[in-house]
This record gives C-alpha cells, structure tokens and sequence, in this order.
C-alpha cells in the first residue's frame, strides 16, 4: 500500500492522491512514456518481490513503488517551485532571468560581477576557443559529369579566367586577406548561377562563403585549400558530383585578442556565476522546506524521497 502522506512542503502535506495524479499527468509525457508509467496501475496494490539490500536485510520492491519515488520528487519540487514563484512574485516560473531578479531583489542570492582579472584568467586558459584557423572564400560550379565540367573549365578559360593570378597587395596588415583578380571567378559565377546542381549556392553565383578545414570532406576541400588564389581548380570529384572552383580571398589563422572576446567572456562568467547562485539556493530551498516521510529520506537529498532499495 502507497503511504498516505508523500511529504510535507512548507509543512503542508502532499497526500497519495496528489501523486497518483501526478504520475496520470506524467503518463502522457515524453519523460513519463520513457519510463513507463503508462504500465503502472494507478491506486492500485504493487507486485512485491523480495530484494536484498546492502546490508543483507530483504526489502520490498517493485516498479511502481520505484517509479512512484521518483515520481515523488518530482511532485515535492514542483510543489515548493510553485510556493517559491508566488512567494517571490515569480509571473513565469520558467525564466530564469525572473528569477534571478527576484532573488537579488529579495536578497536571497548576490553575484558578484565578473572583472577584468577574471575575465583574463579564463581567456588564457582557453586559448582554444579563441583560435581561428585558417579560412578560404571560394566559388563553385557543382555538375553531374565530368564531361561538362571539362567544357565548363575550357570555356572559364578561354574567356580569360583560367590564369592563376598574382594576389594583389599580397596581404593587408590588419586582415589577413590576400585579395586575388576576379577573372576566373567572375566567369565561373556567372555559370554558378545559371548551371550549378548546388542550389544553395547558385543564388549565390557558386559562393561557398568562408572555409575553414573539416568543413567539407574529401578531395574539394583539399582542392580549396591546395590553390593558389585566383587559379581555376578542377575537375574535382565528391559524393555530389564534378566541381570547378576558384579560391577568391584567403584568411590567415589567428588568435583574437583578449580585448576583442573581453566583454563576451565577461557576459559567460557572469551567467555561469548566476547559474551557480540559483542553484545554490535552491539546494537550501529543499532542504529547508521539504520532508518525506521517516526512512524514506535520499540519502544525498535531504528532504527528497531516497531510493526504495540500495545496492
């Protein structure tokens, strides 16, 4: 038999109908279809088997009585959640930005702000987040056959487009680019755009965008990243078909400087520092206003249902 008080929250207790409500809501849940409360029999008496437990004393056990803790936690930090946003004056419950409000207006949190220091410290002990590798703007023309891309590639050259060009200013000290003529890849585009198989990029006259290695697979990217900027490449074979590209600008890798990432590091720490905070006192929360009924504590989680047996 299901015990008549699932707990106290605050001191009112959450009597067994309550959860044999609850585990209904659940039955039509994605969580509660996962766990199969949809089996269970609501209100009505378990199958017990006998299990042994760590200290070598049997216990009862079964999966309703399994299912019905932890389905009790659930209920008990629901119940508390609900009192806790009215208390607060929580209007949703699920924005975490509302709580954290009310919480610091209540003074039952205070973050501190992340600085300068700290901001540092995680920068350079994250210097990989921050690296940019290498990156290649490139054009395409995507077809079925290797025949047509052959006669593509004659006529990008014969009007002019197949020279690999000499990059203009060879690169620009503040960006990295090396900016090639547009002989092959104008020619090319104006093809990307009437004849490409790649329909994402042909409204885009065959602009691939920015390159970075692992973004493609297999022989393209090796073509991208082995041209000469300017120069028309291919025929390259993929799973999709004949390629013919031209690499148009180059990006040089790189590290972003601290003071370039700062505020975005600075708006992390802090929404991890909230996150912390939250959880903190929620923590307090449970253990403050939520009780189960004796023997039947966590053994983690003060206050929450524990396990109906341990290993």
């Amino acid at each position: 038999m299901a015990e008549a008080v699932v707990g106290w929250v605050a001191g009112e207790a959450v009597e067994a109908p309550a959860l044999d409500a609850y585990l209904v809501a659940l039955g039509g849940s994605v969580a509660g279809a996962r766990v199969g409360v949809d089996d269970l029999a609501i209100g009505q008496p378990a199958e017990v088997s006998e299990v042994q437990g760590s200290a070598g004393v049997a216990g009862p056990f079964s999966k309703e009585r399994a299912l019905r803790t932890w389905a009790a936690k659930g209920l008990l930090a629901d119940r508390l959640l609900e009192r806790e946003a009215a208390r607060l004056g929580v209007a949703d419950p699920t924005s975490f930005d509302q709580w954290v409000s009310a919480l610091e207006g209540a003074g039952e949190i205070s973050v501190d702000p992340p600085g300068n220091a700290d901001a540092l410290a995680c920068y350079q002990a994250s210097l990989h987040r921050y690296r940019a590798g290498e990156a290649r703007r490139a054009r395409h023309l995507l077809v079925a056959e290797r025949t047509e891309a052959e006669r593509w590639a004659a006529e990008v050259a014969g009007a002019g487009g197949g020279e690999a060009h000499a990059a203009r200013g060879a690169a620009h000290a503040g960006g990295g680019e090396a900016h090639a003529a547009r002989g092959a890849a104008t020619v090319l585009g104006d093809l990307a755009s009437r004849f490409s198989l790649d329909e994402g990029s042909r409204r885009r006259r065959g602009d691939l965008g920015w390159v970075e290695r692992g973004q493609l697979a297999g022989a393209l990217e090796e073509a991208i990243f082995a041209a000469t900027p300017g120069e028309l490449r291919g025929p390259v074979e993929s799973p999709f078909g004949w390629h013919l590209l031209v690499v148009e600008a180059v990006r040089r890798a790189s590290l972003r400087p601290f003071g370039e990432c700062r505020e975005e590091i600075l708006a992390e720490l802090a929404a991890d520092r909230r996150r912390e905070a939250v959880r903190q006192w929620w923590g307090r929360r449970l253990a403050e206003a939520v009780r189960v009924p004796a023997g039947a504590e966590h053994p983690v989680h003060p206050g929450l249902p524990g396990s109906v047996h341990r290993h």
